[in-house]
């Protein structure tokens, strides 16, 4: 198992299996502490307030408030859990992501894919606590959107008429441009090409071959990243100055 910072879960599901099923796989992630469970958003909302969890996973189903109003009213809290939807149904991807759900998982729900989806909420958190909000991009993988924390991304490369995220899970299609991007993010990335940016934390070195290109080394990309002449100057010397 992955290693993860330490992150406290409050399990919402009105199915008495579904929630045993997501206790034992929560048990396997190490550091992943279980604070409470709750079969119905009543219950669930008098959790949050009163142990201040940082991942609700979330069934949308549920007798009275379904899980989508619930997330929505989490929303409204000053410090509000991050919420993962854990469903059978996934027509509801659209509405779950409306509401701020950082991942969407179809029951039964795989070990993998919960890993996956706590790891992420750990990151986002911690980035949470640096900059004082979320920072993170949206994507859409086989129809459904999901986020991807700042800290996680290498580089971000235009290709034609998208730009293409590269990033610690692999890549994925962004649509947005690398201008929009750079203005979202102010100070978080650098460009290296007039269709790449790099996330500057990521920077390791910049060196020159022996036949005038110069090329940025990342500290998770095996192959550097060619720098435009137009662009090597100010790498260089925010690299220097950095």
């Amino acid at each position: 198992m992955s290693s993860i910072k330490a992150i406290s879960v409050l399990v919402v599901d009105d199915e008495p299996l579904a929630v045993e099923r997501l206790c034992e796989l929560l048990q396997e992630i190490p550091s992943c502490r279980i604070i409470g469970k709750a079969a119905n958003s009543e219950k669930a909302w008098q959790v949050i307030n009163t142990l201040n969890p940082d991942l609700v996973l979330l069934d949308i189903a549920m007798p009275g408030e379904s899980g989508l109003q619930l997330a929505a009213r989490i929303q409204t809290l000053e410090s509000p859990p991050l919420v993962v939807f854990c469903t059978a149904y996934d027509e509801h991807a659209l509405k779950a992501f409306e509401a701020q759900a950082i991942d969407y998982l179809l029951k039964p729900i795989r070990r993998e894919r919960l890993l996956e989806s706590v790891e992420r909420a750990s990151r986002l958190k911690r980035v949470a606590k640096t900059t004082g909000h979320k920072q993170f991009v949206t994507v859409s993988v086989g129809g459904v959107l999901r986020r991807i924390a700042l800290t996680d991304i290498f580089y971000l490369h235009a290709e034609e008429k998208y730009t293409v995220v590269h990033h610690r899970d692999g890549e994925h299609i962004l649509d947005q441009t690398l201008k929009d991007l750079e203005h979202n993010f102010p100070g978080q990335f650098i460009r290296i090409h007039r269709n790449c940016l790099v996330k500057k934390e990521q920077v390791n070195r910049v060196r020159r071959d022996t036949e005038g290109h110069v090329w940025a080394i990342l500290n998770d990309v095996a192959i550097p990243l060619e720098v435009s002449r137009r662009c090597a100057s100010e790498l260089k010397e925010w690299f220097k100055n950095s």
